[in-house]
């Protein structure tokens, strides 16, 4: 059977360029209706956050709802300590619950107002001139990327890390790069030199590499997809490479066929820096079954769920799961049957993802978070 996937844009570099255009031009661009939620959530906070600073009361506090989206809940921070209105940001419980301190005490050090409330945050903005500014992103790359897509608002042109150690760099690097025309830099990280690529998220295109795996009858095409890339995710073609993945490249497409293999290699990955590929591969080892041993996963425990705790404690019936110094490894068991297996996406995106590789949307507690990042992804696989 053969697959043709349309893959959703990746939403880190739609987000990214819209939050630029925001800040650098004040554009406020419309969102198509086939973008996932995310991406929307992006598109109605700038609009919300320019109708505050042109509204004539300016003792008027705009609420903002970022909902799930720890991307808004970030940016948004940065952006509005930097423009003349007053906003409660606020969110869901556990989104709320999510790092976001270090990024608070590095505007307050540029001169911004922010106080805690019940709801949220409420944010006084005001005219901030910062040259240069210090923040510790060590929990998340979304803390310092907040000041650089707000650098043009606050005259910010160079941020300095506490802490060398950043998660997820490349989505740093990504934002470095939707700045083009603006001088920012940030101490100690290169600007990225290459393509940035077509817009087909690698993270989903994961789900599919996976899919592959487990269905060597299949063949795939995913697009819009390229070779190279400024996404991170693509290190999947190296992982999946050993794994007996085989793929052609088009213009815009990756085709993809699973050959025969004999045996598989126990895989060690560093993880630190593709955090969201995790439960799709910590799925795989239990499927396949295979012996994946993950590193450097902490900050899973900080997403739209304890990612890790979710997956160890769900999975471990269907594989045996260990916990490694600073990682996790997961060693699958022959002969397992899914068919039965009921799963609890605790509201996670990326969980919801991962379980799917295993049974159908019916047995999973809900697909809807499905709209955070993926939301064609059960109608795909309906087909299939």
């Amino acid at each position: 059977m053969h697959v043709d996937i349309q893959l959703p844009d990746n939403k880190s570099v739609v987000i990214r360029k819209m939050v630029a255009d925001f800040a650098l031009r004040g554009i406020v661009g419309g969102v198509p209706p086939e973008q996932c939620n995310d991406v929307k959530v992006v598109g109605r906070v700038l609009a919300l956050l320019d109708a505050a600073q042109k509204s004539p009361d300016v003792q008027e506090v705009a609420v903002i709802d970022v909902e799930d989206c720890g991307a808004a809940y970030r940016f948004t921070t940065a952006l509005a300590a930097a423009i003349p209105a007053n906003v409660l940001l606020t969110g869901t419980p556990r989104l709320l619950e999510r790092p976001i301190l270090p990024l608070v005490d590095a505007l307050e050090r540029a001169g911004a107002s922010l106080s805690r409330t019940d709801d949220g945050w409420l944010i006084r903005g005001r005219r901030i001139e910062a040259d240069c500014v210090e923040i510790d992103s060590s929990l998340s790359s979304q803390l310092a990327s907040a000041l650089v897509l707000a650098a043009p608002l606050m005259n910010l042109h160079k941020v300095k890390l506490a802490s060398a150690d950043i998660p997820s760099l490349q989505y740093l690097r990504m934002s470095i790069a939707a700045m083009e025309g603006y001088d920012i830099a940030v101490e100690g990280v290169q600007p990225y030199a290459g393509p940035l690529g077509a817009t087909g998220d690698w993270s989903a295109a994961a789900f599919w590499f996976a899919h592959a795996c487990l269905n060597p009858q299949n063949t795939y095409s995913l697009h819009p997809l390229t070779a190279e890339s400024i996404q991170g995710d693509s290190v999947i073609t190296q992982w999946f490479t050993k794994l007996g993945v085989e793929m052609e490249y088009g213009a815009d497409t990756v085709s993809l066929r699973c050959g025969k293999h004999s045996t598989l290699p126990a895989l060690v990955l560093d993880m630190s820096q593709n955090l969201d590929l995790v439960p799709v591969m910590f799925a795989l080892a239990c499927a396949l079954p295979a012996d994946f041993t993950f590193l450097r996963t902490g900050n899973l425990r900080h997403k739209e769920s304890d990612r890790l705790g979710q997956l160890a404690r769900q999975l471990a019936p269907y594989a045996d799961v260990t916990d490694v110094a600073d990682g996790v490894r997961v060693v699958g068991r022959s002969g397992v049957d899914f068919s039965q297996a009921m799963f609890d996406t605790a509201g996670d995106h990326r969980l919801a993802m991962a379980f799917l590789l295993l049974t159908d949307p019916s047995h999973l507690s809900d697909t809807g978070c499905l709209r955070k990042s993926y939301p064609s992804l059960p109608a795909q696989l309906s087909r299939t």
